[in-house]
């Protein structure tokens, strides 16, 4: 797999735009390029599939390279797709938030994705000096360190007993370039710090794959090639898929998987017309909801020098009561996406609920014209 070489924001941003789902957040001292939502377009390119947090200095040089967008097993590719004879490993797959450190200003800084959040605050906090000096070394090198911090109160779904950093890829900035893992073995061990767990390549990746969905207590596993292809499988893929087949009878269901951002997990499980319905469903909830959250930004920073009795005169004037919440997010300096998303997840609660805000996000749901799998009770 090649990889396109970036040394600077201006070779990015000709290929995104917000109608794709990305964001350009311009800090003072750096700039993070994300995707905030998918649509079919989103990722069409090489370097669309870079934009997951590509983060670069204030004149624009990279300084942070971290996973490109890979995808769930089925989503894409499905297993007989694969040339499971190319030199790979199976990795565990953490169950916490990605986590790498960048030199901004001369200080090491550790980010997510987004940039300087508190889960990467919190994650610094527990790096060790032997991490530090890891990230040192292979930060000067133009080298992006790549971690997984889990920690009890970190939980997305499964429980960790103690806060951990544990080194899951490294990433030449410029080339895209992933090390071999047997090199991160061996940094792991130079400089003390903990790497994930890797398992030998696949002889059976159906009967492999068969067993890895019946697991329990483990988010799954990373099918990482050594040419930088990876693959994500999740545990509990027939339970999942029973419920997905269920779900998908119920607007509510489908409404709190858009909500949740688990779309990804769902669609690689359901029928492909079903899976494509799916998509499109959930490019028409983000799109509105991303332009409800531009509208709203571009209102706040037009007004926010006015009184908080004013702002929200003019707020009440403008925007749907629905989302006047969100405008003072804004106006606090707050994002008014988490309202918005806020919005959705409440809604997903009753049908009646999803009927309550359609004409706010213009969706609209069914699958009575699809022949779908019988459920059995």
């Amino acid at each position: 797999m090649t990889f396109p070489n970036i040394e600077h924001l201006d070779q990015v941003t000709p290929h995104v735009s917000f109608d794709r789902g990305f964001v350009v957040s311009r800090r003072p001292d750096h700039t993070v390029i994300d995707y905030v939502y998918t649509v079919p377009e989103t990722f069409s390119s090489a370097m669309a599939l870079e934009c997951r947090g590509l983060k670069f200095d204030r004149d624009g040089r990279i300084i942070g390279r971290p996973f490109h967008k890979f995808f769930n097993l089925g989503e894409r590719q499905r297993i007989e797709q694969i040339d499971w004879s190319a030199p790979h490993h199976v990795l565990d797959k953490l169950d916490g938030s990605m986590v790498h450190p960048v030199r901004l200003d001369g200080a090491t800084v550790f980010m997510t994705r987004m940039g300087a959040t508190g889960q990467a605050a919190a994650a610094q906090r527990h790096a060790d000096p032997g991490l530090l000096d890891l990230a040192d070394h292979l930060l000067a090198g133009g080298i992006t360190p790549i971690f997984e911090f889990t920690a009890p109160d970190n939980r997305i779904v499964v429980a960790y007993e103690r806060p951990a950093l544990t080194l899951l890829a490294a990433r030449a900035m410029v080339s895209g370039a992933y090390l071999p893992q047997a090199e991160l073995v061996r940094l792991g061990a130079r400089f003390g710090v903990a790497v994930v767990r890797a398992g030998p390549p696949l002889a059976d990746a159906a009967a492999f794959v068969a067993r890895a969905r019946r697991e329990a207590g483990i988010e799954g596993y990373v099918l990482a090639f050594e040419d930088g292809h990876r693959l994500k499988l999740k545990t509990d893929g027939y339970v999942l898929r029973h419920r997905a087949l269920t779900g998908v009878r119920l607007e509510k269901t489908v409404l709190a998987w858009v909500a949740a951002g688990a779309v990804d997990d769902v669609v690689p499980i359901l029928p492909e017309a079903a899976a494509a319905r799916l998509l499109a469903y959930q490019a028409t909830i983000e799109t509105r909801a991303a332009a409800h959250a531009a509208d709203i930004r571009a209102f706040a920073a037009e007004h926010r020098g006015l009184p908080r009795k004013d702002y929200a005169a003019l707020a009440f004037r403008r925007f749907d009561k629905r989302l006047t919440k969100a405008a003072f997010e804004a106006y606090d300096g707050r994002d008014p996406r988490g309202v918005i998303g806020g919005l959705l997840t409440y809604a997903a609660g009753s049908e009646g609920r999803v009927e309550a805000v359609r004409d706010l996000f213009g969706m609209a749901w069914s699958v009575d014209d699809l022949a779908l799998p019988e459920i059995e009770p």
